[in-house]
């Protein structure tokens, strides 16, 4: 534990091979990357749920990662908006926080948080695939965070910002229109077009990835000068 902490990554060759695998993974093995991504997305249905007092009992997944997470009360409302669009935020939103966990050199915060989601996870999965991808992931961590290597534990922690980001994008750019959607439950409430909110979610996800990503390679999420409140460093 102690050789993970006050330890930096950003931009060390771990993190441009934890990038490099994480890439292959959504691109190649979309069942076991986007299985990652999928819990992340019922987890963040899931919290809102709790958070807007409508709760829920279960989630559940398919194969070709289709989930769903079944809400106590699902009557129509703001809380109802909210659930539906912390689906497609969850993935590059917590990607981005854990870059930030990781770039500033607590790289095992970063496995023990994503350990903590995974058995959260676990424990309100439903059906066989659910079950099985949690428990396998969580176990997995849990193995590197206690006998892994301390490279192996910087990659891993390194490779799940990566998954989560270029997932989290690859995952919004897939999002089905149809009825069952998030889209179509976010038009129906708002009466704004279902490629609007497909749109919003990409440009959320790129946006993460973006920041994300420079809090790994460069240390810094974004440029000097980006936003119109930045302080100019007196000379």
């Amino acid at each position: 534990m102690d050789e993970l902490i006050d330890v930096s990554i950003v931009g060390e060759p771990v993190v441009y091979g934890a990038g490099f695998i994480a890439l292959l993974l959504v691109v190649f093995a979309q069942q076991w990357a986007g299985s990652f991504v999928t819990i992340v997305h019922e987890g963040g249905h899931m919290v809102m749920a709790v958070l807007t007092f409508r709760g829920f009992s279960s989630w559940s997944m398919k194969d070709g990662n289709n989930a769903g997470t079944i809400v106590d009360d699902g009557s129509w409302g703001v809380g109802d908006l909210i659930v539906s669009i912390a689906g497609y935020l969850s993935p590059p939103l917590v990607g981005l926080g854990l870059a930030a966990v990781v770039a500033s050199g607590n790289a095992w915060g970063g496995l023990a948080i994503t350990l903590l989601l995974l058995v959260l996870s676990f424990l309100y999965a439903r059906g066989g695939l659910a079950i099985l991808m949690t428990s396998l992931f969580a176990v997995g961590v849990a193995l590197v965070l206690w006998r892994g290597s301390e490279i192996l534990q910087l990659t891993v922690a390194a490779g799940a910002v990566w998954v989560l980001l270029i997932g989290g994008v690859r995952s919004a750019f897939r999002m089905e229109l149809k009825g069952t959607s998030d889209a179509y439950f976010m038009m129906r409430g708002t009466l704004i077009p279902r490629t609007v909110w497909k749109l919003f979610w990409i440009t959320v996800a790129l946006v993460c990835l973006y920041a994300g990503g420079r809090l790994l390679l460069v240390g810094d999420a974004w440029p000097d000068g980006v936003w119109p409140f930045d302080v100019p460093a007196e000379a």
